[in-house]
This record gives C-alpha cells, sequence and structure tokens, in this order.
C-alpha cells in the first residue's frame, strides 16, 4: 500500500488567507463578501498539515515515567504497571525532534516490551488481555513494542538496562531475526520547500540524492521544517512494502512569493507548490490584502486569480432628507399684460408668458412610499413686461413656500404663493444616481382679494400658472 503525508488539509469551509493583520475594517468587507469564511494569517496555509502543539511536554512525560517504572520489575506483577504506563505515555508522543528523542522512545519501547514478554510468556498469543500489545496471534503472535523499536533503529543490540533478563533478550533476538526478512517499507520525497529539512524518526534525511529511504515496517515519525516553522509532521505505522510519501512544497519563501502576486492584482496563475495546499482543500480558498476597508480579494483555487467584488454595507437610510434642485420653468398670468400694457407690453401671447429660472428646497419624511415634506420654490419671471406692482414696488418673483404629502416620488403640495395667490400644485422626482435625479413641479396661483386703503376698492388679481422641471441632489 502506499501512504501519502503532504501539505494538504481535510475538506473544510472557504478559507481567507490574510497576507498581512486586517483593520476592522478590512474584516468586516470579507465578512459582508465571504459569509462564513474561515479567515487565518497566510502562515497557516505554510503549516496546515502540521498538528499544533509542542511535542516537548510528552516527550518529558514519557522520560518521567520511564525512569518511575523501571524499579517495577521488582515488584509483584510491576509489568502490569511498567506496560501500560509506557503504552500510554508512548501512544501520547506525536514527534520526535532530533536523536536523543529518537534514543527515549526506542529505550521506552524496549523496556516496555520487556515488561509485556515477561509477563505473558507463552499466552503472548492467546491471551486476550495481551492483545493490545501484540501484533500477529497464536504461536506467530510478537510483542508489538520491539516491533516499533526495530522499525526506529533496524537490528540493533538493546542496554541492559532496557531488556534486563536475558529469556527477554532471547526473544528480542528472534524479533530483530524476523524483520531482517520482512519486506522493507520506504519513504519517497517529493517537492520540497526552499530550504526544507527532512527529518524520519528524528535524524535528517539526505534529499539531495532524491533516492527512496528503505525502512523496517512499524511506527515512524516524519517531519519537513525550515528553520523552526515545521511545514510537516506525520506519525504513522507502514506495512511491509509499503511506501510514505513525503511532499511539502509550499514553505516561508513560497509564501511571500504569493503575497507579492496578491499585491500585484489579478489575473496570475497560482504558483504549483502554493496549489498543493490550496488544491487540497476541496473547497473554495480566497487571499486577501488589507486595504483600509477596501481589501483586495482574489479566488485562487481554480489555479489563477480571480478578483472577488466587494460587497458594499448596506446604506442606512434616515427617514428624513434634504432636496434641492435647480431648474427651469414657466410662469403665466393676464396681469403681466394688464399691468405693463401702458408700458408697451404687446398685444399677443408672449405678454402673459415668462420663462422663469427655478430655485427649490425641501426637507422629507418618509415611512416606507408615504412622504410628508415642506419648502420653497422661487420662480423668477424673466422678460422686459413680466413684472407685477405691489404697492410702490414691482416684482418678477413668484416664491412659493409649501407644504405637501404623498408617496417618496410625487406628492400634492399646497401654501401661499407670493405675491397674491394660494398655491395647489404637485411635485415630482426620479433618483437617476446615488442622490442625483429629476424633478418637475407646478402650481395653480388661486386669486386672493387684496384690500387696498384710501378707501380704494380691493384688487382681485387675475390666476396665475407655473410650472418647472430641473436637477436635484437628494441628501439623506
Amino acid at each position: 500500500m502506499s501512504l501519502v503525508l503532504a501539505l494538504v488539509g481535510s475538506a473544510w469551509a472557504d478559507r481567507l488567507y490574510w497576507t498581512a493583520p486586517p483593520s476592522p475594517a478590512d474584516i468586516d468587507a470579507a465578512e459582508r463578501t465571504l459569509p462564513g469564511v474561515v479567515a487565518m494569517p497566510l502562515d497557516a496555509l505554510v503549516t496546515g498539515a502540521a498538528p499544533a502543539g509542542d511535542p516537548g511536554p510528552a516527550l518529558d512525560t514519557l522520560r518521567r515515567e520511564l525512569e518511575s517504572v523501571r524499579p517495577l520489575v521488582n515488584e509483584f506483577d510491576g509489568e502490569l504497571q511498567i506496560m501500560a504506563r509506557l503504552a500510554k505515555a508512548t501512544a501520547d508522543v506525536g514527534a520526535l525532534r532530533n536523536p536523543d528523542d529518537t534514543e527515549l522512545f526506542w529505550q521506552a519501547l524496549c523496556f516496555q516490551g520487556f515488561a509485556v514478554h515477561r509477563y505473558f510468556g507463552e499466552r503472548l498469543g492467546t491471551d486476550p488481555a495481551a492483545a493490545p500489545y501484540r501484533v500477529g496471534s497464536g504461536a506467530d503472535a510478537v510483542v508489538a513494542a520491539w516491533i516499533d523499536a526495530a522499525a526506529l533503529f533496524g537490528p540493533r543490540e538493546p542496554r541492559p538496562a532496557d531488556i534486563p533478563e536475558d529469556a527477554q533478550r532471547l526473544a528480542f533476538d528472534g524479533v530483530r531475526a524476523m524483520v531482517q526478512v520482512m519486506p522493507a517499507a520506504s519513504l519517497a520525497v517529493g517537492q520540497l520547500a526552499a530550504g526544507a529539512t527532512l527529518m524520519l524518526d528524528g535524524r535528517v534525511v539526505d534529499t539531495s540524492a532524491q533516492v527512496r529511504t528503505l525502512m523496517v515496517p512499524g511506527r515512524h515519525f516524519l517531519e519537513v521544517r525550515v528553520g523552526n516553522t515545521v511545514l510537516l509532521r506525520g506519525d504513522t505505522r507502514i506495512g511491509g512494502g509499503s511506501t510514505m510519501s513525503a511532499e511539502a512544497p509550499f514553505g516561508p519563501a513560497e509564501r511571500d512569493a504569493l503575497a507579492k502576486l496578491v499585491d500585484s492584482g489579478a489575473g496570475w496563475s497560482v504558483p504549483p507548490a502554493a496549489m498543493v495546499p490550496i488544491g487540497g482543500a476541496g473547497e473554495p480558498v480566497f487571499l486577501g490584502e488589507p486595504g483600509k476597508g477596501h481589501p483586495r480579494l482574489v479566488r485562487v483555487d481554480r489555479g489563477s486569480a480571480e478578483t472577488v467584488a466587494l460587497v458594499m454595507p448596506a446604506r442606512e437610510t434616515s427617514p428624513l432628507a434634504v432636496h434641492v434642485a435647480l431648474g427651469g420653468g414657466w410662469v403665466s398670468t393676464g396681469d403681466f399684460f394688464l399691468q405693463n400694457v401702458e408700458s408697451g407690453a404687446p398685444y399677443d401671447e408672449s405678454s402673459v408668458n415668462a420663462f422663469a429660472p427655478v430655485l427649490s428646497a425641501d426637507g422629507e419624511w418618509r415611512s416606507g412610499l408615504f412622504a410628508a415634506s415642506v419648502g420653497a420654490t422661487a420662480l423668477i419671471a424673466t422678460g422686459e413686461f413680466h413684472s407685477l406692482t405691489t404697492g410702490t414696488d414691482a416684482t418678477s418673483a413668484f416664491v412659493y413656500p409649501h407644504a405637501g404629502v404623498g408617496l417618496t416620488y410625487v406628492q400634492a403640495t399646497v401654501g401661499p404663493l407670493f405675491p397674491w395667490y394660494m398655491g395647489v400644485g404637485g411635485k415630482a422626482r426620479v433618483a437617476v444616481w446615488k442622490g442625483l435625479e429629476l424633478t418637475a413641479g407646478g402650481v395653480y396661483g388661486v386669486p386672493l382679494e387684496i384690500a387696498r386703503t384710501d378707501s380704494e376698492p380691493s384688487f382681485t388679481p387675475l390666476p396665475a400658472y407655473a410650472a418647472w422641471g430641473g436637477v436635484g441632489w437628494a441628501f439623506d
């Protein structure tokens, strides 16, 4: 069989790797754009396959346990405590960092196997209680701890302190002879990151020759590191004739090169070394570069960098808004002619119709589609004969302060229309882009009787009409 240990992880949720620490605004933007994504630093892509935690405490525990159980060989049934305690302590070890760790592990396995063989003896292959401590059954049963010890060093002579008695030393010699004729296992080395060191069972493996390393079947420890950064760590039991492959092509140097590519934008191909951990996810993988609330996000699991459009925050709409508009319109009243005929106003329609620039503003309260507003519109009639006499002065201004009610886009309005009317009208607006809008409106000026002084009769003006259109801006 073949056991592949590569820098990949099991399937997970969508992942986002940041090239630098993101700001809270960057995090918010990423969460809006990629809901449910798991975010982590880019370093996690380097060490994704290495189990977390320092193996040192487990090895320290093993050292203490080994020293503690050695005197138990002289106690009645002390073997039971030895085998149980050392089985737990050796099982907890997940990595061997150097030859000293390997030596400690070897001694513990030899001594554990000694206790197993001395306690069970000929019952090793048949006693149910021996099942956790043996390989095989019946006459073919072998002490499992001794198989693992042989896997670490091959056929090596144990010290008397590790296997104190002759009967067990002879039994261990049988295990050594057996492993020499077993089909070997092997380690095949794939692509490694720049500057990487490969360690097998606490010893450095020369990877320059690009050949397979033969191993005794059993439990083995594999580690790939660049400096103090562990890229890959494996603890596995491998059988005879099997091959274990080690591949960890993505390290610190490859991480830095990938971060520079993210900085360049999108459209680039993901380097093959980076595709090993990225493709191993089996899920969408994104890279993120912080940007003060506008991070650059790219998807990379399909082999090329694809820009991800940011989802902008939902706009918080206030129930209050202010609208201002500027435009042009038309004003008409018969009084333009009547009050200016003596000054030369012509006898045609131009005398009663005027072009007027328009300025309007209002404040609005909204609830759903319903809206109510208060505002003012001012029209300035242009032309030589388009003014009205007000006492001793003349005015061309028509000012319409009003209240409005209706919908957000169309409302009926009412209010005084200066100089002499009650205005009844309407207004409408259409949003074009962001706050920009098109506006329109109209008003009918209902004549109001104006009292005069000095016992002169009241003045009743003719009706006025106005309509206008323009562009405006809404401020929420």
